[in-house]
């Protein structure tokens, strides 16, 4: 479904602590961050999850504080093939205070305040079903572990992990783990 500027649900904006956009439609999507952004007493952390150049998308990146992309979206963005030198120019250019990119069976990586931090992927228990949903999975992961108080290495880990159950099974929501399915598994895999 595609949401025109003047459609977007901006009541919703700034109702919880995390507003998560995919950035299918910019132009609404800008909307909802400057909403979410407009009450500093109740600050809304604005989240992306971006994989295409869309029309609007300079407009919206501005306002986002967590992009984390496929991999190929940082090269499509700044024309920068090089992963690391990609998300220091949309730190530059943009401003969004987390910028990462995920890299499927190689992890992730996030550049965050003048570092760059890598996390591995995880093995899949029984090995891979679907992927389907996995990116989703990830954010969701990612954004569990920073609303938790965690570090932003310690949220990596989280995202991957996540992504890594989900792909046990069919579909893009069968397999998401609790919270404590989430806490024993990282446990059992402590050493990576």
């Amino acid at each position: 479904m595609t949401y025109h500027a003047d459609e977007a649900p901006i009541a919703l904006a700034a109702r919880g602590r995390v507003l998560h956009l995919d950035a299918h439609d910019p132009p609404a999507c800008v909307v909802m961050a400057e909403a979410a952004r407009s009450d500093r007493s109740h600050p809304t952390i604005v989240s992306v999850d971006v994989d295409n150049i869309y029309d609007g998308l300079p407009e919206l990146l501005p306002l986002i504080d967590i992009l984390i992309s496929s991999r190929e979206f940082p090269h499509r963005l700044t024309g920068i093939a090089d992963e690391r030198a990609s998300l220091v120019e949309i730190k530059a250019r943009y401003g969004c205070g987390i910028v990462g990119l995920t890299k499927g069976a190689e992890g992730a990586l996030v550049y965050c305040e003048g570092q760059f931090i890598e996390a591995p992927a995880y093995e899949v228990p029984g090995g891979c079903r679907d992927t389907t949903g996995s990116g989703d999975a990830f954010h969701a992961g990612f954004i569990y572990g920073l609303l938790s108080g965690e570090e932003v290495e310690t949220s990596l880990r989280f995202a991957n992990a996540v992504a890594a159950l989900k792909c046990r099974n069919l579909g893009a929501r069968t397999a998401l783990p609790g919270k404590e399915e989430l806490t024993g598994f990282l446990d059992r895999n402590a050493n990576r």
